[in-house]
Parts: structure tokens; sequence; C-alpha cells
């Protein structure tokens, strides 16, 4: 929809049901780029409105599009693939951020002092327009979290709402969320592409209507996406640590107790070291099939799991699983020759069988791991999902 101008500027606004607020949003707007001297393109996409909402905005002047896929993310995505002009300015249509003021976010961009510009409400919130569980908890804790994963300290209200991107570097974000969590992606993305983020401060209002969020559930959602873009501290490095950990204490012990300075280590914690080492595994397998799901449904390049398809092929990690569940057996069926060489007597041998079922447990972990990367990696040619399945993954309804 671009005709190839940066001379307007596009305001995006994601709508349901907002027929109380949205007039005098569009109309702010409407002011705001007027005080910057440009021309105006105000698009409201109707997210599935049961309300006035799509003729209110025909009334204020404003182009109205229609995104029938419900979410915040498929609605904003509708608004930039259609936005006219190259300076674009996205923010909820509920009064809660005032947009006769939204210079704050576009100077940056009209400058080329940055590429992607989003508000900070924190220091601006007014009364009543923040829960107490979002001010003080929800946003400032999921908004470290992910400078902490990402390494970077641009950005102190993730979440914020009120955003201003030129459409060259929405082009290279692409995003692919439908949902809550776009907000998490369009910053995530904006780290890993080194995009010149800036962060202005803003005033936070009460909003008009009822609120669409759900504090517990979209507070996980944005949690949830932010591991899956980032397993490797959270997931990969304690399950590696982990791992070797348990290695190291029930290798040993499985030949006999240990006298460390005096004190007498035995099977007690050889059985820890053990169980470390089996929920390691477990953990290092869902840190790599998350990456692996990152990786090839294109919401991030992941160098390790493109390493891992180019050379730990199944067959390889089928012959690793293999070769230690052959070690567990051979050594399970040692200690039982024993026993019946014995004639089924006395069997001191927990240690040692007890290290057999490590190399049972690690070996099946590695098989059933490496047999759904191989699954995973298999060609898709699916546009669409069956009607029979297409409504039972998580929705924004």
């Amino acid at each position: 929809m671009s005709d190839g101008s940066t001379t307007g500027i596009s305001v995006i606004l994601p709508c349901l049901n907002e027929e109380a607020s949205l007039g005098q949003v569009i109309e702010n707007a409407r002011a705001g780029v007027a005080r910057l001297g440009l021309a105006e393109d105000i698009l409201v996409v109707d997210n599935g409105s049961t309300d006035r909402s799509a003729q209110v905005a025909h009334e204020h002047g404003a182009r109205v599009v229609s995104e029938p896929h419900r979410g915040y993310g498929a609605a904003l995505r509708k608004g930039f693939d259609n936005a006219r002009y190259d300076f674009m300015v996205m923010a909820d249509a509920d009064l809660t951020y005032d947009l006769s003021a939204l210079e704050v976010v576009a100077d940056p961009l009209l400058k080329g002092q940055a590429d992607f510009v989003i508000g900070n409400r924190m220091d601006g919130i007014q009364p009543g327009a923040m829960p107490r569980l979002h001010r003080y908890l929800g946003n400032p804790v999921l908004s470290a979290i992910l400078r902490f994963l990402f390494r970077s300290n641009a950005v102190h209200d993730a979440h914020c709402g009120l955003r201003a991107i030129t459409r060259e570097a929405y082009k290279r974000l692409q995003c692919v969320t439908t949902g809550m969590e776009f907000a998490s992606e369009m910053v995530i993305r904006a780290i890993r592409c080194k995009l010149r983020i800036a962060e202005r401060p803003i005033r936070y209002h009460q909003r008009v209507g009822i609120s669409k969020l759900h504090s517990f559930h979209d507070g996980w959602r944005h949690l949830r996406f932010m591991i899956l873009h980032s397993p490797t501290l959270l997931l990969l490095v304690p399950g590696i640590v982990g791992w070797l950990v348990g290695l190291v204490i029930s290798l040993p012990l499985a030949f006999g107790p240990l006298l460390v300075r005096g004190r007498l280590v035995d099977i007690h914690c050889m059985l820890i070291g053990g169980v470390l080492n089996i929920v390691s595994l477990q953990i290092i397998t869902i840190g790599l099939l998350a990456k692996a799901y990152g990786h090839l449904s294109g919401l991030h390049a992941d160098v390790i799991i493109a390493w891992f398809y180019r050379w730990f092929t199944f067959e390889k990690a089928s012959l690793l699983a293999a070769l230690m569940i052959g070690v567990g057996l051979a050594l399970t069926f040692w200690i039982l020759a024993q026993w019946l060489i014995s004639g089924f007597g006395a069997l001191n041998q927990q240690r040692l069988l007890f290290f057999a079922m490590i190399c049972l447990v690690n070996g099946v972990q590695i098989g059933a791991a490496s047999f759904l990367f191989s699954i995973m990696a298999l060609p898709r040619h699916i546009d669409r999902l069956p009607a029979a399945v297409e409504n039972t993954g998580i929705t924004d309804t």
C-alpha cells in the first residue's frame, strides 16, 4: 500500500469494540500529525468488532481495514502492511496514549536519530491507569528479563503500545506472531537486527472501555515467547552444567564409596547425582527443541541448530543413543549373570546397577529427542490447517 513517500505519517490503530473512545483517538492522532506539518494516514484495523467501531472510524475520516484473524499482532501486522507512508506510529484505540503528542515518538524517526522508537510509561502513569500488579511487578520484571536474556539495556517498558518505526526497519523485523506476543517480538527482533532503538518518556492515561488484557495469561505468553527466543541461558547452559555435574558425581561412585577429606561419600550422593544427570538431560532436550522450533518456524535463525542439523544427524544421534543403551544393558546383564552365578544369593551391586539405569535413561532420551528433531525438520507444504485441528492452539478470543 505504500506510495513510496516519506512525507507523511501512518497512524495504525488496532481496534476491537472501541466505539466509545475511537473517535477521540482519531481526532487526537490527526492533531498530532498536523503539528508535525505532515500528511496524515490514520488507519483503523477492525479486528472483529461487534459494536459501531468501524462506523465511528469512517465518520471521523479514518481508513478502515478488516482483519478477521483475532489477535493484537494480527491486527497490527495488517495495519503495517496497509500503511501508506514510510513513517508508521502504532497505538491503542482506548485513549491510554495521547496521540496529539505523537511527535514524542515520531521525532527521532523524522530526524534520522532512530529506526524504532518505543514509549516508556513507567514515570508517567496517571492515577488509576495501570493496575499495581502490572506497574510494580509484571511489566518491570518482564522488561528486566528481556534486557537480561537479550543483553540490551535499550528498553525499560517492553510492553508499551505507543511505538514508531520506519517501513524499512519493520520489514527487517519479519515478525510472525499474531497474539499479544507481538509486542515482545518487535523488541526482540529489533535488538537482534541491531536497529537503532530509542525510548521516550510518555504519559499513560486511564483507558476508556473494558480492558482486553488477562494479567497472568498474557504475562505467561510474553515470558514463554522470550524463553523460546533465548533458551540458551535459561535451559541449555544450566542443563549442560547439571548433566556434567551429575555425571562427575555418579561415575566414580558406581565402583564404590569415596573418601573425600575424611568424609565418606556413598550411594546417597550417587542417587542425587544420577537424578541430577537425568533431569538435566531433559532440560537440555527441551532447550534444544525450543531452539529448533524457533529456527524451523522462522522466528529466528539459530546457528547452533543449523550446525546440529548439518552434522548431528538422526542417524548419528541414534548411534549415540544405541551405544548408551548398549552400555546400560551390558552392565545390567553382567550384574544379573553375577547373581545367577552366585546361586541367586546376596547381591551388592546397587551402585553399578544404578549407573546402568542412568545410561539406559540417557540413551532413551537422546534417541527419542533425535526422532522428534528429525520429524520437525520434515518438509512442510501445508498452507492451512485442517478444519478439525485449526482451533486447537492458543488463540486471542
